[in-house]
């Protein structure tokens, strides 16, 4: 069902969405649909939810090693980089949802993402990073993240190798000091 979610929201976005194809297209009645979400809405934030958790995952495990804070958060970018352009699905509903009028803030993504906000805060404190609010860095973080994965998942431009290390080192240098 959630697949079957994914690939309606990325296909026709969340309004064009109705749960009575979802039913149809996952093969369930609509009622058990609406027995484990009461809402559309309430599907939405669910699957952005569980987005959130496979990104956030991802990233830990990229910043797991012992390093400098530039390193470990050059790491985190390109695996969420990465994680966006390899589920295409998900990157469109991570956007969707962040353009929705049901998001007001980044919370979610930001508490999914705590290790990332750490990260930004180490990096400040050593004076390795600049000292801006730490909700800005994220969403400048964030928000580079998702540029990239659309040139690649929305306008399918490849993207060499070379070209990816260039922007893991343009987007760090917007962060160092």
């Amino acid at each position: 069902m959630v697949n079957t979610a994914l690939k309606l929201i990325a296909n026709g976005g969340f309004h064009a969405s109705p749960m009575s194809e979802l039913a149809k297209l996952s093969g369930v009645a609509i009622g058990t649909i609406y027995h484990h979400f009461p809402s559309k809405e309430d599907l939405f934030e669910s699957v952005y939810l569980e987005t959130c958790t496979h990104s956030a995952r991802l990233v830990h495990e990229a910043i797991s090693f012992k390093g400098k804070e530039m390193q470990r958060l050059s790491a985190a970018w390109s695996s969420l980089v990465s994680y966006l352009i390899q589920e295409p699905l998900r990157y469109h509903v991570l956007v969707q949802y962040r353009n929705s009028p049901t998001y007001v803030t980044n919370k979610e993504l930001e508490d999914s993402l705590t290790a990332v906000t750490a990260l930004i805060k180490e990096g400040q404190k050593s004076g390795k990073m600049k000292k801006l609010p730490v909700s800005l860095m994220f969403e400048l973080f964030v928000s580079s993240a998702l540029a990239v994965a659309r040139v690649k998942v929305v306008d399918r431009k490849k993207i060499t190798e070379k070209e990816m290390q260039e922007l893991v080192s343009a987007n760090m240098e917007v962060f160092s000091k």
